[in-house]
Formats: C-alpha cells, structure tokens, sequence
C-alpha cells in the first residue's frame, strides 16, 4: 500500500494524522494547503493573489494546484505517498488519475475522517500551527512553543467567517468525493471525533487489512 488519501472537511485533523503516518510508517505526505501556503509567500503576482485567495477561505483554479501538486510529485517520487487535501472535487480527481496514470500508478486506498460541523466550529479557537515546521497543534492552555522550538500562530483562515465558506464549499464541491471512492471500493470512513491515537489507530488497522487482501 503505497499511495493514499485523507479526504476530510477543515479542521477535522488531516494533517495530525498525515504527521503520524509519516513519523511511524514512512509516507511522505503532501499537503496541498502547505504548497499554496509555501507559494503565497512570494512576492510575485501570482504569490499576491494566492494569498488573497486562502485569507479569505475561496478555492484556488485546479490548474494551479494540478502544477503545484505534479512539481512536488517530480521531486519525491511515487512510493508511500499521502495525499492531504487532494483532489478536493471531481475535476480533480480527472486529473490526479491522469497524472499518476502518466507514471503507472494509482490511488490505493481513501480514509475518510468524518467529523460534525459542531465539532469542528469547537476546534477552531484552540488550533495551531509551528511556524517553523508546520506541525498542527491543538492546544488546551496557553502553549506559545511546537516540539521544534518554533513559535506556535494562528493560520489567517483558522476563523469562522472563513471556516463557514470553506464548510461550505466542502459539502458542495467535496462530499461528492466520498461517493465516488465508495463506488470505486477504494474508501474507509474513520470516525474523527475521536481522540488522535485513536483514529491513528483505526487508520493503520484498516491499512493492514487493505495489505493483506
């Protein structure tokens, strides 16, 4: 089992579990988040917009994300990679399969964490970032450093004005996503409201299962 995806909504700890499954069984996740963060920072025009686009919590061209995704597929290769937050609609996933078609390769399996909206508007005042390394935080005290020693911030989109267009467009443009996987056999939905050992966990359990078949 090589090549899997975390399809979830914001906030439901995606990139949690992509940082343990990197830590304890090798995957080199992507975050398509992290490449249009790493990108909005330049200060060319297109760095400009990017960073318009995520601090107000729209969706930025697939065309974009497509190039972004496929230069970091050249540099790291094709095995025990984890896709966070990609494809995130149906047009994408057209062209995710058509870019790992070009390479002989495919989705393995899909790991669908499912968490209430309740739930997820409860994480937004206590999530984190290191602003060193990237590592997600939730944090339940006044926590200022990550592990690393790099400084703990708040993401510009990590509020509920920017949540609810995000949720929105999750349910709109995303949901559709858990069908299809469904029908392709390739999707397990983990319950995400539990606590981060847990779901890790049930994550592992169902990729064993998967290995064995």
């Amino acid at each position: 089992m090589t090549r899997i995806i975390l399809l979830a909504p914001p906030l439901s700890g995606k990139g949690t579990q992509a940082q343990l499954l990197k830590e304890r069984c090798g995957f080199v996740p992507i975050s398509t988040g992290d490449l249009l963060r790493r990108a909005s920072t330049s200060l060319d025009e297109e760095g400009r917009q990017l960073a318009k686009i995520l601090a107000s919590g729209e969706l930025v061209s697939d065309d974009i994300v497509i190039r972004l995704l496929s230069a970091r597929l050249e540099e790291i290769g094709m095995e025990k990679i984890l896709l966070d937050g990609f494809p995130r609609n149906l047009h994408q996933v057209e062209l995710l399969d058509e870019l790992l078609q070009s390479k002989n390769a495919s989705i393995d399996v899909v790991f669908f964490l499912d968490v209430p909206k309740e739930i997820l508007l409860s994480r937004i005042e206590g999530r984190r970032v290191c602003a060193c390394c990237g590592k997600i935080y939730q944090v339940t005290k006044d926590e200022q450093r990550c592990t690393c020693g790099g400084e703990l911030i708040t993401r510009s989109d990590d509020n509920v004005s920017s949540f609810e267009a995000r949720y929105q467009q999750y349910l709109e443009i995303t949901m559709p996503l858990v069908s299809y996987y469904s029908s392709c056999g390739k999707l397990v939905r983990i319950d995400g409201c539990q606590e981060k050992e847990e779901v890790y966990q049930d994550i592992l359990k169902a990729l064993k299962e998967r290995c064995e078949q």
